[in-house]
């Protein structure tokens, strides 16, 4: 029997700036993802919303007061890997490197966050989603024991995200040792997930940033939450997401009004489906769905 409980977690990828790293399409200063890190969690705060930040090393490493001050206000510091990166200086995205190179980012870029913040981040998602079947055990031996790395109906090889059939819901991707990976993937149009969809293709996602979400995104939240109603998902969930690279501290700023307009969205979807509203970060999701099972 599934819960009445939705939890509703907010995520932002926190890349370095594009001065030293243009291929991440990070924002252009630091000043930028300061006021962009800070003003989403102050923003979704102020709604009651919790906040999971995936940072690349050189972020963290960039800006330590906030991401410090940040995580001790509530936000789950999380990883995040684009191997391309000046400072890593790999050619290909994560998905299209071994399973050894894999191991060694991660973990390289696992104990570089935990260097600022104080201790070992749980919760990871790749750039671009891009990442394999082999991926997965090796965030487990890490210590990652939830992330948001795939996204369902993506099947783009050209950046090592290959999802198309992927399961859209929230579940336990990896279990070994005792230990079990929940994935919780970005909310995507369920009409565009499938093995028909042929490369390369990207559904709409509750991406901030992507382009018309003001008119399909409560629609896609609607059609998301009314599928695992009537499914009696196990755990109910939707997730967003977005970047350091937009004015998130001005009310007035195109994507802070997206970010309103998609939590009014999900709170109505909420209501009318009779379902309890659970702000999480992806950590406090993980330790729920725990206890309860």
């Amino acid at each position: 029997m599934g819960s009445a409980e939705l939890f509703v977690c907010w995520t932002m990828d926190c890349e370095t700036i594009g001065e030293e790293s243009p291929v991440s399409g990070g924002p252009a200063t630091w000043e930028l993802a300061e006021r962009s890190m800070r003003g989403y969690v102050e923003a979704l705060a102020a709604r009651g919303h919790r906040a999971t930040l995936f940072l690349i090393p050189r972020l963290a490493e960039g800006l330590p007061e906030l991401v410090r001050e940040l995580g001790a206000a509530g936000a789950d510091l999380g990883l995040h890997m684009h191997p391309q990166t000046t400072d890593l200086g790999y050619d290909g995205h994560l998905g299209q490197l071994p399973a050894q190179t894999q191991r060694l980012l991660l973990e390289q870029g696992r104990d570089r966050v935990a260097a600022v913040i104080g201790h070992a981040p749980t919760s990871y998602r790749s750039g671009c989603f891009s990442a394999t079947w082999e991926t997965f055990p090796i965030l487990l031996d890490l210590g990652f024991t939830q992330g948001s790395v795939t996204l369902p109906g993506r099947n783009n090889p050209g950046v090592g995200a290959v999802w198309a059939n992927d399961l859209p819901l929230a579940h336990w991707r990896q279990a070994r040792a005792g230990q079990a990976f929940l994935e919780m993937p970005t909310a995507a149009a369920l009409d565009q997930v499938g093995p028909h969809r042929e490369a390369p293709c990207d559904p709409n996602h509750l991406r901030l940033e992507r382009a018309g979400i003001e008119k399909w995104g409560p629609g896609l939240i609607r059609d998301y939450l009314r599928y695992q109603v009537e499914h009696d998902w196990w755990l109910k969930s939707v997730v967003v997401m977005t970047h350091d690279t937009r004015n998130y501290d001005d009310p007035t700023d195109e994507y802070r009004r997206n970010l309103e307009l998609i939590a009014d969205a999900i709170e109505a979807a909420a209501d009318e489906f009779d379902l309890q509203l659970v702000p999480a970060t992806l950590a406090e999701a993980r330790a729920s769905a725990v206890r309860e099972g």
